[in-house]
């Protein structure tokens, strides 16, 4: 007697692998979106990480702009010209003295102990303006009072980076 072979329940049918294709199709579709949200996620990251370091230089800015107007803040503010970061009158058609890279700058306070770099100011002595605008006809210089004039200073503070980090740099102007 010969061995009886089992018979399957299942007709026969020609399998062509069509499921093992659509099934790779639906992993590569899932790797894509996959790779796609890591891609936005680290762009998000780094664009936030760049906010937070520049509102730091910000803030360190800020700070240096406050040190110089407690700098200025003395009787006669005029006598502290050609001492260390304050200069005279800017002179016309020369270049801008925050492009200088020859002159000096002072050292700000860091705010935190984390930063890399403080920030660093300048000083310029820009004349006398009147000041409040409000006591001065400015149609005529004649009619300008002694009184009403006062030695007006252009603060420029920055923060400096070698390594890509944000650069901030502001403006300000101070009178007594």
């Amino acid at each position: 007697m010969q061995p009886v072979k089992p018979q399957s329940v299942y007709p026969a049918v020609k399998q062509q692998g069509i499921a093992l294709v659509i099934s790779l199709l639906l992993l590569l579709a899932i790797t894509l979106v996959a790779v796609s949200s890591m891609q936005s996620s680290l762009l998000q990251e780094r664009m936030s990480a760049n906010l937070y370091d520049r509102q730091l230089s910000y803030q360190q800015v800020e700070a240096a702009l406050l040190e110089a107007e407690v700098m200025l803040n003395v009787n006669d503010p005029v006598a502290l010209i050609d001492g260390a970061g304050v200069y005279d009158l800017p002179v016309v058609g020369a270049e801008d003295r925050w492009n200088d890279s020859g002159l000096l700058w002072l050292s700000a306070t860091a705010l935190n102990d984390n930063s890399e770099t403080g920030a660093q100011y300048l000083i310029e002595y820009v004349g006398d303006w009147p000041y409040p605008p409000e006591c001065a006809d400015v149609a005529s210089k004649d009619k300008i009072s002694v009184g009403c004039l006062s030695p007006t200073f252009r603060i420029t503070a920055r923060t400096v980076s070698d390594n890509g980090r944000a650069a901030v740099m502001l403006q300000s102007l101070f009178r007594r």
